[in-house]
């Protein structure tokens, strides 16, 4: 039997070669580098008006977003600034071709986008206006993205953009479906949604946050930039939060440890959004600096379910420990110390050798009597610090009370050795058999190389265990509740599991349509029939949108193919009948 991937190369080839001879355009196959990570370099401004630097980066956080489609996968910024601390090159470097390449391989990305514009500013009535170019770079063939010409060249596009400056999201809309669409000529969705997309922040938002994520910490400007923005959205949006600015500003306040402001605008993050966990994990951390372990907690708990880190157990075990020393109802204290064993056992799983995870749970031990099992959790953090003092003076307490006397007594003076406060620490040992000084230890940066590959495993979980049946399911009732956005949302998941699926593109046809977009709509119905060509409701549809617009010959040809594939359907019949009628 066949293959399934010679199957569809057999089928991509002869349809190719068909649409050739009848001169008609080429539909490019879904699948078509299914596997391609794109990554976006900030662009260089070739003026000497540095006031406008602020544009170049904006094409590199816009156009992430907007690349962020089925079958292709986007580096997020994140992604990006680590690729440049690997290579050892400063943030504000902009690269050659060559470092570029260097850039993209780093990050694992199979393209990248470069640029370069030139902003000429404003003068009397005429608004300040930016011209550029950008280019696409396979990574691994190291030559810019383009096709193999009849006469054997090689072309390359040529995606040249400019306007009024106030106009630049609709730019990097427009580039955007122009870099997607030469990459793949079944593109199911318009260039108007990808401008609609660009343009959903408000101008004088977007241009504040961008000028503000560039701006130092030690300038003032940048906390006036980022409120700027997040006011200028909320104005525009009904009290919204642009939650890109929150973001930034809760980072500005924890490096200026305002742990009151950073929890504040941290908080402001749902989890929907790209920087949820991070913020959730900055949001714990200042309630906890604070001394708000009950808020600290409402953060981190429900991020330890969502995403199982060392980091995010560790810290929600730890403050649990904390909280539950603190607490004086022993049901409660129960509880938080159970909580706090859970997460703690989890951290130690998740990484065995982590030092600080087992001091955490060592001492949760330790409070829940385990003695001897809190004991063994010390013994490698002393291992890895045989300097650690407080790591001993907890040890030999649990040796003490697992009745090794011995060992107690050798640990107690190793102790006395290295804890500088080992006289107030066992003074209060012996009054109230209690060890109340004892600090927890907490991770105190977010480790965002760990997050980008849980999610990217998560991500390819979801591909592998997705249930396309259900999704369509899903989709097909969102879109009978004239949920359109949602609906859409749900076949894009589709495609990301099976990119051949007629039926999503189908119904994104459908939407499109009604949306009155019937370019679109158009696009992907012959997308929908090109993977199903006997998919009579894509032939049905694409008839009636050839009688709007006035085809009469397209309409007949699609009437003709539904009246072959069923000749006793009602909706193929009356669309024949309308053709031949000259109706609408």
């Amino acid at each position: 039997m066949l293959s399934r991937r010679l199957i569809q190369f057999a089928v991509a080839f002869t349809l190719s070669l068909a649409a050739l001879s009848l001169a008609a355009p080429t539909q490019v196959s879904a699948q078509a580098a299914a596997n391609d990570v794109v990554m976006v370099l900030p662009f260089e401004n070739t003026s000497n008006k540095s006031e406008f630097n602020w544009a170049g980066e904006s094409f590199a956080d816009a156009l992430a977003e907007l690349l962020n489609v089925p079958g292709l996968r986007v580096v997020s910024g994140d992604e990006r600034e680590m690729a440049y601390q690997r290579l050892r090159l400063p943030l504000t470097t902009l690269p050659s071709r060559a470092t570029a390449i260097k850039l993209a391989r780093e990050a694992k990305a199979t393209m990248v986008v470069i640029g370069t514009y030139s902003v000429a500013p404003a003068e009397g009535n005429t608004p300040a206006a930016l011209q550029g170019r950008a280019s696409v770079i396979r990574v691994n063939e190291g030559r810019l993205m383009g096709e193999l010409m009849p006469d054997g060249q090689w072309a390359t596009p040529v995606y040249d953009f400019g306007g009024a400056l106030t106009t630049l999201q609709t730019m990097q809309g427009r580039l955007a479906y122009y870099i997607l669409y030469q990459r793949d000529k079944a593109l199911a969705f318009s260039q108007n949604q990808f401008v609609q997309q660009a343009t959903k922040i408000p101008p004088l938002a977007f241009e504040a946050y961008i000028k503000g994520a560039q701006t130092s910490d030690s300038d003032p400007k940048r906390e006036i930039y980022l409120k700027n923005a997040m006011r200028f959205y909320a104005d525009a949006n009904a009290g919204a939060t642009y939650s890109q600015a929150a973001f930034e500003l809760g980072q500005f306040y924890l490096r200026r440890q305002d742990w009151k402001n950073a929890a504040e605008y941290f908080s402001k993050l749902q989890k929907k959004e790209p920087h949820y966990a991070e913020a959730a994990f900055y949001t714990g951390l200042s309630y906890w600096k604070l001394n708000d372990y009950s808020r600290a907690l409402a953060a981190l708990v429900p991020l330890a379910t969502e995403m199982p880190l060392t980091g995010i157990y560790n810290n929600a075990g730890a403050i649990s420990v904390q909280a539950a020393r603190a607490e004086k109802k022993p049901a409660e204290r129960e509880r938080l110390l159970t909580q706090a064993l859970s997460y703690l056992s989890r951290a130690s799983e998740s990484s065995p050798n982590d030092p600080t995870v087992h001091f955490n749970y060592g001492y949760a031990l330790f409070l829940a009597g385990k003695f001897a099992e809190a004991a063994d959790q010390l013994r490698p953090v002393l291992a890895a610090g045989p300097g650690d003092g407080e790591a001993y003076f907890l040890f030999a307490k649990s040796l003490e009370r697992a009745g090794q006397a011995n060992d107690a007594a050798a640990a107690d003076d190793q102790a006395r050795r290295f804890l500088q406060v080992y006289a107030r620490w066992q003074t209060e040992w012996q009054k109230s058999q209690t060890t109340n000084n004892v600090s927890l230890r907490l991770q105190l940066d977010f480790n965002r190389g760990s997050y980008q590959d849980a999610m990217r495993d998560r991500s390819q979980d979801a591909v592998d265990a997705g249930n396309t049946q259900d999704l369509l399911v899903k989709a097909r009732e969102l879109y009978a509740a004239g949920r359109d956005e949602e609906a859409l949302t749900e076949l894009r998941r589709v495609l990301t599991i099976e990119p051949m699926s007629a039926e999503a593109y189908l119904l994104i046809g459908r939407i499109n349509q009604r949306r009155g977009d019937l370019e679109a709509a158009i696009s992907a119905l012959r997308t929908a029939i090109f993977w199903e060509a006997k998919l009579i409701d894509a032939h049905i549809l694409l008839g009636r949108i050839f009688i709007e617009r006035g085809d009469r010959a397209q309409a007949m040809s699609h009437a003709r193919s539904a009246m072959q594939i069923d000749p006793n359907n009602a909706e193929a019949i009356a669309l024949q009948r309308l053709v031949e009628t000259g109706g609408k």
